[in-house]
């Protein structure tokens, strides 16, 4: 099920609108049950006033109907299946379509040579020419391909470099810890408890598999809305033309380790350090972080290229 606009990054009433529906298909609520402001605002640990937002959002979309001087009640019941998160669905759709996805690892896992043509990737998973050229564009606009001159494609080096992926990271560092220094940078209640939920929901997953995707996804969502917070566009479009290039190899990278306990815990003391005010020192932890969580990776990266 999606509620997010397509093609639009989600707001925060948007992402709290879709916990709201995964707590009614988790507990079973049929339609015509009052949904109380108050009960959610307990059960999500946020304040009324998002509750009511997201509570809005849902009458949109048709989930909740309001009745005079009573209050939200269920309309429709949510799909069985968990709803996922809206900014992992706006990812998986946006960019991870899966004949994007399965080409890019055919060709990390050496199956596809470096240059190729339409034809042969026609020929190789059976599908219509537009199918195949439609893949091939998602894959430019995100950086994962480019058209060599005249014929035929060639994966950008990134998508295969050892060099570049550590490259990213440092280019992180210098990016990410300014947004927070940023005359801008205005802090949100709502979107910081938001994106503590996200990890702690992380955290307490011992005994569910947490998908490689879910993890890249949550990271993804995590820093992006920090770097939001500066107002700076220029710095958050950088962000998520490196996010989208480096999609892939995440996916891969994360496929290989575990739960990141201590990644997790370091983003929820980076956010309470935001909240407290304390933007200078939250600065040089998020420096100290992303430096942290590149050495990690670019080791399991240079198994993963080699």
């Amino acid at each position: 099920m999606e509620v997010a606009a397509s093609g639009k990054r989600a707001t925060s009433a948007e992402i709290l609108a879709n916990r709201v529906l995964e707590h009614i298909a988790e507990n079973g609520l049929e339609v015509g049950s009052h949904i109380k402001e108050v009960e959610f605002s307990k059960v999500l640990k946020v304040s009324r006033s998002p509750i009511r937002n997201a509570f809005a959002f849902l009458q949109d979309a048709g989930f909740l109907v309001k009745k005079p001087n009573q209050g939200f009640f269920l309309a429709k019941v949510p799909e069985t299946k968990a709803t996922p998160s809206i900014a992992a669905t706006e990812i998986e759709q946006t960019y991870l379509a899966p004949i994007c996805y399965n080409i890019g690892q055919d060709y990390l896992a050496g199956k596809l040579s470096r240059s190729f043509t339409e034809n042969e990737l026609i020929s190789r998973y059976e599908l219509s020419r537009k199918a195949i050229q439609e893949a091939l564009i998602a894959m430019e606009k995100d950086g994962w391909l480019k058209r060599n001159i005249g014929y035929g494609w060639e994966f950008n080096e990134f998508i295969s470099s050892p060099t570049a992926y550590a490259q990213s990271y440092r280019f992180r560092q210098l990016i990410e810890p300014e947004a927070l220094r940023d005359p801008g940078f205005t802090i949100d209640q709502t979107v910081i408890q938001l994106l503590r939920m996200s990890q702690i929901d992380i955290l307490n997953n011992d005994e569910k598999l947490v998908s490689a995707a879910e993890m890249f996804n949550a990271g993804v969502l995590f820093h992006e809305s920090l770097v939001n917070m500066s107002g700076n566009v220029f710095l958050l479009d950088a962000l998520k033309r490196v996010n989208r290039l480096r999609r892939l190899v995440e996916f891969n990278v994360n496929g290989k380790r575990p739960i990141p306990r201590q990644e997790c815990e370091e983003h929820l003391h980076l956010l309470e350090l935001i909240e407290t005010g304390k933007l200078a020192d939250a600065a040089n932890f998020l420096e100290k972080h992303l430096a942290r969580t590149a050495k990690q990776k670019e080791e399991i990266a240079k198994s993963l290229f080699g």
